[in-house]
């Protein structure tokens, strides 16, 4: 029987012989003794208080008439990587392809001239180890500064790195104000096992030493997590809140990548390091926030991210919003379809870098057909209350396990449905109501 809504823009999830009324988006909550029916009493009462609005633009349908354009751009600049970790989506190799200057800057220049926004955002991001290409980093910063001053624009700029830089790496970063994002698994165990160097060594020596450096510089960074339910999460979040790390962001194992060739949830895998299905992740998260409030440290995921923003699309690059530009010039809708060895490449392809033309060249009919994957339209989501959060999910997770590009990423969906109610619940007891 179903006991949370979504009414507009606001959450009513049952709790015994009462409803909590909840609003994301402003942040209102109250607690009601009948259902809030439209047109009654009481939903008309919590109107004025509030409650019940539109939901926020941020939840729309793209279309591609109306398209504005990329509004960031991330680079995947390598396919090499230093690490080989376990459950690599690219698997990436120690000596794989690297984008050429000309082709990143040429991606800059294109992106720069569509860009109607005030801010130009860049990320440096995988198929490989971002910063093993520092150099061609530098030159495309120092082209974005030039751009951005000849057009009175402001720049922000992302790394999603696995941590291993040099400490004079890690300072160019902070000097130039770069969001930092490193990915890490835990304790020496832990790492060494899930993310060792392409030697066989441990690489949780360095990237600890790199967390401390970056804690004593009190400079904000977040560690990105993927977790196994072979591990205990609360070891986990003790082990980096001790380290000083104040943003942990937490993502189930997905099991397809280097030592993964079926996608198969739960024990029933034959991997001992197993990926989670949606209940042990959930039962895991409410462990792991426990932790967190106790070392003061923000944790989030992809889908408690969009909870109080509202997103009709999992990510950017599923709206065409976000320009993904490989180390071969294509244009990805995925960050984890990174080269055309990818099974599911022909269906992420967005377009890419026209060597005839010498410009970028977008399918639109592509495009289109990923500005479709709204949850307004997803059949399995269309009137599920939690639809602004989670969005059918991940793409490429979805057609990993179904093939089905309009499916849900199905770990993913049971989550969320279990985890927002709760979350409304506690945030109800935290405030009183």
């Amino acid at each position: 029987m179903q006991s949370t809504y979504l009414i507009e823009d606001t959450l009513v999830v049952q709790g015994g012989d009462s409803y909590i009324v909840y609003s994301p988006f402003s942040g209102k909550i109250a607690r009601v003794f009948s259902f809030p029916e439209k047109g009654t009493e009481i939903f008309l009462s919590l109107h004025e208080s509030g409650f019940f609005n539109a939901l926020p633009e941020s939840t729309r349908k793209d279309d591609i008439e109306t398209w504005r354009g990329f509004r960031s751009l991330t680079l995947l600049v390598t396919r090499s990587c230093n690490l080989a970790c376990i459950y690599c989506y690219a698997a990436a190799k120690k000596s794989g392809r690297t984008m050429s200057l000309n082709l990143a800057l040429q991606s800059l220049k294109w992106f720069a001239e569509q860009f109607k926004g005030n801010t130009i955002r860049i990320s440096f991001h995988g198929g490989g180890e971002p910063t093993l290409e520092f150099a061609l980093i530098q030159e495309v910063v120092k082209e974005a500064y030039y751009l951005a001053q000849k057009s009175s624009k402001k720049t922000r700029f992302q790394i999603v790195t696995n941590g291993t830089a040099s400490i004079g790496i890690f300072d160019w970063f902070i000097d130039n104000n770069f969001g930092i994002s490193i990915s890490a698994d835990g304790p020496a165990f832990i790492q060494n096992r899930n993310r060792p160097f392409v030697n066989g060594k441990g690489s949780s020596e360095i990237v600890e030493k790199n967390i401390r450096y970056l804690v004593s510089r009190n400079y904000p960074f977040t560690i990105r997590l993927t977790f196994s339910s072979i591990d205990d999460i609360r070891e986990i979040v003790r082990y980096f809140g001790n380290l000083g790390v104040k943003s942990l962001h937490v993502e189930p194992l997905f099991p397809h990548g280097r030592e993964y060739k079926r996608v198969i949830f739960g024990k029933e895998s034959e991997k001992e390091v197993y990926s989670p299905d949606g209940k042990e992740f959930v039962t895991s998260f409410f462990k792991a926030m426990g932790v967190a409030r106790e070392f003061g440290i923000r944790i989030t995921n992809s889908h408690i991210g969009h909870l109080t923003k509202g997103l009709g699309y999992f990510c950017g690059s599923a709206s065409g919003r976000s320009m993904i530009v490989t180390d071969e010039g294509f244009i990805s809708g995925c960050l984890e379809v990174v080269d055309d060895q990818d099974s599911d490449f022909e269906m992420f392809q967005l377009g890419g870098f026209s060597s005839e033309k010498n410009t970028f060249v977008v399918n639109e009919a592509a495009l289109a057909r990923f500005q479709n994957r709204h949850s307004s339209i997803l059949l399995p989501c269309k009137n599920c209350f939690a639809r602004y959060v989670c969005s059918g999910g991940c793409a490429v997770k979805a057609v990993r396990v179904s093939g089905n590009f309009m499916g849900r990423d199905l770990p993913y969906c049971i989550f969320t449905k279990m985890l927002i109610p709760a979350i409304v619940k506690k945030i109800a007891r935290l405030s009183g109501v």
